[in-house]
């Protein structure tokens, strides 16, 4: 499907249902709390990762409805949970060594994520949350694919995970390719993402994702 971003220039592309991204890349859905870590650039390495009982518990206290009064404070925890996800796979399968963005040494690394990878594993731990319902305000939607022509290389397709909102039906793009692994991703609404990455320090670090995880 091809929508017009409103902007000359921008085109997204997505598909019904984020099933048919994971097929396009042979890439494997979670299985119940077990999710097959993408890598290598394009899915090429898929590591698998079962999130523990003891992990569970870990995501129900950052998604706790104390943290999730409203759809923005919701977004927020989303960012703090995930940022602690990917930290928790990262740290066991070696993509905690991930450089931000895309360069030609990465590919086929299996420690090193493009932004299919990233996009796809961040679907991936959204789907987590969302069988255990730690999603209140926002359904899990199909993978985006944006391009801006008008900035050249800079402008190539990008993806993104989506959370849908349940009420209003806006999009948000989940995307976190730009930061290093552990850092909360961007939660934009497509309408603004990928047009003006400016204010997103590339490999920043957060200093305030170790004091989230503990509400």
């Amino acid at each position: 499907m091809l929508l017009s971003a409103g902007v000359a220039g921008c085109a997204y592309h997505n598909d019904l249902s984020y099933d048919a991204h994971f097929q396009r890349y042979k890439a494997r859905l979670p299985e119940g709390d077990k999710v097959f870590v993408c890598s290598a650039y394009g899915c090429r390495t898929q590591t698998g990762f079962r999130f523990a009982e003891a992990d569970i518990k870990q995501l129900k206290k950052l998604m706790s409805a104390t943290h999730t009064a409203s759809a923005a404070d919701e977004r927020r925890a989303v960012g703090v949970t995930l940022a602690w996800m990917e930290r928790r796979v990262g740290d066991a399968t070696g993509t905690t060594a991930d450089r931000p963005a895309d360069d030609l040494a990465g590919n086929g690394d299996p420690t090193q994520l493009d932004c299919v990878d990233v996009a796809t594993n961040l679907t991936s731990y959204l789907l987590v949350l969302d069988r255990h319902n730690l999603l209140r305000n926002y359904s899990v939607g199909p993978v985006i694919v944006k391009e801006d022509l008008r900035r050249g290389v800079s402008g190539w397709p990008h993806y993104a995970a989506i959370l849908k909102d349940k009420k209003s039906g806006q999009q948000f793009a989940v995307d976190g390719w730009l930061l290093a692994r552990g850092d909360p991703p961007e939660i934009v609404e497509v309408e603004k993402w990928y047009v003006d990455d400016s204010d997103i320090l590339i490999g920043k670090t957060s200093t305030t994702v170790t004091a989230a995880n503990t509400p």
